[in-house]
């Protein structure tokens, strides 16, 4: 299959393919126009009982319509910062934290407070830790990555992370989807979870592994803001042939990135795509 100069496969991307303007509709037949109906029409012409649609019922019937989602071809998103992925490179996968000097990153993006809190707080097999799962977002528009392009304050942060003298350029984003990230090892108890948000926060809802994990997926994927909020964890490593694509946010990124991923003989695709770099909207 063929790829546009971003990396990406013919008809992906957004700049290169942007989306046709839909066609104005044809003009209605005044014959043809169904009468008005006000609050005054009786209930017959109304409707059976003069019942009105519920309200959801149109996105109801958009969703009836949609074909159902596969949680397993979910985009997750790896987020780390530039200096950080010659370490990645060199251990040959992304790895859980879980105070494995290995895995410590060059910059840290987390506030120490928290990633004490995720080391110590409970999750998925009995005697297991937050700490030692793989992170990803389910969404390049995931909260805490929007905290970063937005220059915002949070919690979560590191104060350099949420000081707007560090560009949202100096990150990468590595990119899988649920099951590849997985990996064969899916079905063991407690290998994955997801949550429905991020997963060190109260009253967030843990589903672990594949089968619950699958269900809570796929209620989110039925929602970008449910998407945005979430959170998908592996335990212990993600191999790098398990990463689909290196997205960055300028040709600069995009050369310092394929050098660094020829240097170790990884092929990995590396797409440069703006828009998943930039600022909300104001």
């Amino acid at each position: 299959m063929d790829e546009c100069i971003h990396g990406f496969d013919d008809g992906l991307c957004a700049i290169c393919f942007p989306p046709k303007a839909p066609e104005p509709p044809a003009p209605e037949s005044p014959k043809a126009r169904a009468p008005r109906v006000s609050s005054r029409t009786s209930p017959t012409a109304a409707g059976a009982g003069g019942s009105r649609p519920k309200r959801g019922s149109t996105r109801a019937a958009r969703l009836a319509d949609e074909p159902p989602v596969d949680p397993a071809t979910l985009r997750v998103y790896h987020l780390t910062h530039l200096d950080n992925l010659a370490r990645i490179l060199g251990s040959g996968a992304l790895l859980a934290d879980a105070g494995d000097p290995l895995a410590a990153p060059v910059v840290d993006i987390s506030a120490p407070a928290a990633r004490e809190y995720r080391r110590s707080t409970p999750a998925g097999e009995p005697d297991s830790t937050l700490a030692e799962y793989v992170p990803f977002f389910l969404s390049v528009d995931a909260h805490l990555w929007m905290a970063i392009r937005d220059g915002a304050v949070d919690p979560r942060l590191s104060s350099p992370a949420a000081d707007e003298s560090r560009a949202p350029a100096d990150f990468v984003l590595l990119v899988s989807s649920a099951a590849q990230a997985a990996g064969a090892r899916v079905s063991q108890p407690g290998h994955v979870i997801a949550a429905t948000s991020d997963a060190s926060l109260p009253g967030a809802e843990l589903a672990v592994g594949w089968y619950e994990a699958e269900r809570v997926l796929r209620r989110m994927a039925v929602d970008d803001e449910g998407l945005a909020a979430g959170e998908f964890l592996v335990k212990g490593e993600v191999p790098l042939e398990r990463i689909q694509l290196v997205a960055v946010a300028n040709d600069r990124v995009r050369d310092r990135v394929r050098a660094a991923l020829s240097a170790v003989g990884a092929k990995t695709r590396v797409a440069v795509y703006p828009p998943w770099f930039q600022a909300s909207e104001a």
